[in-house]
């Protein structure tokens, strides 16, 4: 069975809303995804561009808190995110 994306951990109604709006509606979907094509993915179907919702979701497909990183991982992912 399908879960919401809202089953996962820092992903709230809001970011699932927008992920079925880019066309990745469930969890299972989006665990399938590179993380940065998905986030890509959201980007182009009109969802603005937002850092912490970006490592957020990083980290909540890890089953990590959304302030998890660490100042090394964080910059790692800034990088990441601006590219």
């Amino acid at each position: 069975m399908n879960e919401p994306i809202s089953s996962i951990r820092n992903l709230g109604p809001a970011m699932e809303k927008a992920f079925i709006k880019a066309g990745i509606p469930d969890s299972n979907a989006l665990r399938a995804l590179d993380p940065d094509y998905a986030y890509t993915t959201l980007l182009q179907s009109g969802h603005p561009p937002h850092f912490i919702a970006y490592y957020a979701m990083i980290m909540g497909l890890q089953g990590r808190p959304w302030n998890d990183p660490s100042p090394q991982e964080k910059h790692q992912l800034r990088q990441r995110f601006d590219a």
